[in-house]
């Protein structure tokens, strides 16, 4: 079992909060929108067999490799999924030493490192390991321990984000109220000693026992804007301690470290976001709070994660604006009965350092009536967007899916139509499920998404799909499960049970495989 993250719930007071029934405002345009089939998965690897509950899957591709990690190990991979000969799985207490887990793994495409992350309680704080070169498997890493980045307080559920000036992290810290920490990237590149500095979030409402998870905007590729201005997220739903009846909000503050002068550093007041600012209302809280949520065919209802701005909020520059995307999960059906889906939202301002507007939200529902939680997502170099979640009913045990939506589609919709990256032969019989998943983008074309998450095949496995926003190809028919056999030794011949999927637009018949 895992650490005790998540031991809390949030404060939710009974009765409190809107709207108490009734369709996600949201949900009614996803579930009418028209959809255009996208180009299907162009690979998939595991890259792990975890023993661990829940297995914390991240990971994140640069211009060579596929760094992994997971409670509590890690490995590096080819970019083909490949493992690479004398780079076995290890212990990531082969890197600091120790091995608590909530492991978050980083590709700093601006310097063109790898980055290995870990929270400790001995002391409290947490461990960063960044590569020395580009070269991971050959050149060592830079290794900096929770003796060096002290909290005070077990930083509980660590997030960590790329920013021009800093790395930065937050952490759900219980009775805490410094939430997020700056570390000195400069130095950390070269390997030399380097500062913390911890913030606290002015003006807002959460209480201090209760779970949180804030994200810094995340740079997804190496065009890092200008230093300062680093932008915190948190969401806060109106059943939330605090926080007034009906103002479903967001917020959002922005960090100016001073490495030279530490006293200069600052943090601006919180910027809310609710509906006078287009932010539509949603309910996040399910069943008050607890941890227990989302029926599966057999076992324990399983964790939807709420509360949570989930892993990573990702910023990207274009010629004329700088856009943020992220995403929690919501209740779409707010009545007596529950369907997880996923409320998403980009933000924009203009240049730099000027004010952020929210530029188009939406709600994604599955199709059929399942489930969809646990998402990661993020901006493509075209303004595409990609989004890799879980999804999971009462009759189908837990699946990973991907869609996507290409810039100038209709705003505030997922157009394309969802893809399979790997469906679960068992059940959880745990209700702690992978606590986050990770999608990166390529940046050797800036367009390649890579998605790690959880499924069980029957145990816990933590697998990769790799997908483009791409329109289909007129011709493209993939395999997209191995049915039969399950498990055993396989001899010299053996007979293969696989189901096969048209991805492309023609009909296609006789196909070989």
């Amino acid at each position: 079992m895992g650490p005790p993250r998540r031991a809390r719930g949030g404060k939710v007071v009974p009765g409190k909060g809107f709207p108490k029934e009734g369709i996600d405002p949201l949900a009614e345009r996803q579930s009418n929108a028209e959809k255009t089939q996208i180009r299907g998965l162009s690979n998939s690897f595991l890259t792990s067999t975890s023993v661990a509950t829940p297995s914390d899957p991240t990971g994140a591709v640069g211009r060579d490799y596929y760094v992994a990690s997971w409670n509590t190990a890690w490995q590096i991979f080819n970019k083909d999924g490949s493992a690479i000969v004398g780079a076995p799985a290890a212990s990531l207490a082969t890197l600091f030493g120790e091995a608590p887990g909530d492991p978050i793994v980083l590709y700093d495409s601006a310097a063109d490192r790898y980055i290995i992350t870990q929270f400790s309680d001995s002391p409290n704080g947490f461990h960063v390991a960044v590569s020395q070169t580009n070269d991971p498997v050959n050149d060592g890493w830079h290794v900096y321990s929770s003796t060096d980045f002290q909290t005070g307080t077990f930083p509980d559920y660590t997030k960590f984000s790329i920013w021009s000036d800093a790395y930065y992290v937050t952490a759900n810290i219980y009775g805490g109220t410094g939430q997020v920490f700056a570390i000195e990237r400069d130095k950390m590149l070269d390997g030399d000693p380097a500062g913390i500095q911890a913030f606290d979030l002015p003006g807002w409402a959460s209480p201090p026992m209760g779970f949180y998870s804030p994200q810094v905007f995340n740079v997804t590729d190496d065009n890092l804007p200008a230093a300062g201005s680093a932008t915190v997220v948190i969401m806060q739903d109106d059943a939330y301690t605090g926080v007034a009846p009906g103002n479903d909000h967001l917020k959002l503050w922005e960090i100016d470290v001073d490495w030279t002068t530490p006293a200069n550093s600052m943090i601006s007041a919180a910027m809310e976001f609710g509906a006078a600012e287009g932010v539509s209302p949603f309910t996040a809280v399910f069943d008050g709070g607890d941890f227990s949520n989302l029926q599966q065919p057999s076992g324990p209802d399983i964790d939807a994660i709420q509360a949570t701005i989930m892993n990573q909020a990702q910023f990207r520059r274009f010629g004329t604006h700088n856009s943020a995307v992220f995403n929690f999960t919501v209740d779409v059906d707010a009545g007596p009965g529950k369907l997880a889906g996923v409320r998403w939202y980009e933000f924009r301002q203009t240049a730099d350092g000027m004010p952020w507007t929210l530029y188009q939200e939406g709600t994604y529902v599955a199709p059929e009536g399942r489930h969809a939680w646990n998402a990661s997502m993020a901006m493509d170099s075209s303004g595409n967007i990609g989004m890799g979640y879980t999804s999971m009913s009462n009759t189908e045990s837990v699946s990973l899916r991907y869609t996507g939506r290409f810039n100038g589609d209709p705003l505030g919709v997922m157009t394309g139509q969802e893809g399979l990256i790997a469906q679960s032969s068992g059940d959880s019989n745990s209700i702690r499920y992978a606590d986050y998943s990770q999608l990166s983008v390529d940046p050797s074309d800036d367009a390649t998404y890579y998605f790690v998450s959880e499924y069980f095949d029957p145990g816990r496995r933590d697998i990769v799909g790799v997908f483009t926003v791409d329109p289909a190809a007129d011709d493209d028919v993939g395999v997209s499960s191995i049915d039969a056999p399950n498990n055993g030794v396989l001899g010299a011949a053996e007979t293969i049970t696989v189901s096969v999927r048209n991805y492309g637009i023609n009909p296609q018949s006789n196909i070989p495989i």
